[in-house]
């Protein structure tokens, strides 16, 4: 079906109207339930801290009606190692849209990729999901998954006739609310959370540029390098050089 244009205009509208990434997503929601969704879900996985560290569960923004008990499973079952949507975000090419009962239909997920389909289905009744990709380039990547209670062949028929607004809609979403380091900055508190008040202010004064042999506030230069050790050795024992990375990779400096 065609682009609904004059639905895009006032989405886009209403977007500019607010200002936070929580109200833009209010207005997400009311556009695409108004499209006949159910609901949806969306988060962001920073590329650095997939390749330093697997355990960091992703943070989700949800609509108001989406089933949050699937959520906090997803969270305690570490289903974020077994989401087919997030090991498809990380390869060389990426879909434009990922429909998950096509997917389990055809055999194109794992074992146990299958089961966490199923868990949503069988037990939260997400009969049926899209998820859509929403590209950072390098930064991460990012997704709206969006669901519905309607059986197959409903489903279908109301993914054919607003699929290509549903698409238009989540990318203007995703471009104006995430247009800089800071409003990305909920998606990394998994991160921020691990780290000690001390830890904090090492790395500040680390990421200002400064040798840390100069550090004061408190904080002697033989304390500084043991909690720098402890610090690296919790992701992973990797470097100094490679810590600084990530400090810039994440935008750290503006978030801490």
């Amino acid at each position: 079906m065609p682009l609904k244009h004059a639905l895009l205009g006032h989405f886009v509208d209403d977007l500019y109207r607010v200002e936070t990434v929580r109200e833009r997503f209010h207005v997400y929601e009311t556009y695409i339930t108004g499209l006949g969704f159910d609901g949806a879900t969306y988060t962001f996985f920073p590329s650095v801290l997939w390749q330093l560290n697997n355990t960091f569960s992703p943070i989700f923004l949800h609509t108001q009606e989406y089933p949050t008990a699937f959520l906090n499973h997803y969270a305690q079952a570490n289903f974020h190692e077994q989401d087919f949507t997030i090991r498809l975000g990380h390869s060389a090419h990426v879909p434009l849209i990922m429909d998950w009962r096509e997917h389990e239909v055809q055999g194109l997920v794992t074992r146990d990729e299958n089961t966490v389909i199923q868990i949503a289905r069988e037990e939260y009744g997400i009969r049926n999901a899209l998820t859509i990709p929403t590209l950072r380039p390098k930064s991460g990547i990012g997704g709206m998954s969006v669901i519905s209670t309607e059986k197959d062949a409903s489903f279908q028929k109301l993914k054919q006739e607003n699929l290509e607004t549903l698409l238009r809609c989540t990318q203007l979403f995703h471009d104006i609310s995430f247009h800089n380091a800071k409003s990305s900055a909920m998606f990394v508190q998994p991160f921020l959370k691990t780290l000690k008040p001390k830890e904090i202010q090492i790395l500040k004064h680390l990421a200002l540029g400064y040798p840390l042999k100069q550090i004061d506030q408190g904080i002697s230069y033989r304390y500084a390098m043991n909690r720098l050790d402890e610090l690296r050795a919790r992701m992973g024992g990797i470097t100094k050089d490679k810590l600084m990375y990530l400090i810039g990779q994440l935008h750290l400096l503006d978030l801490i």
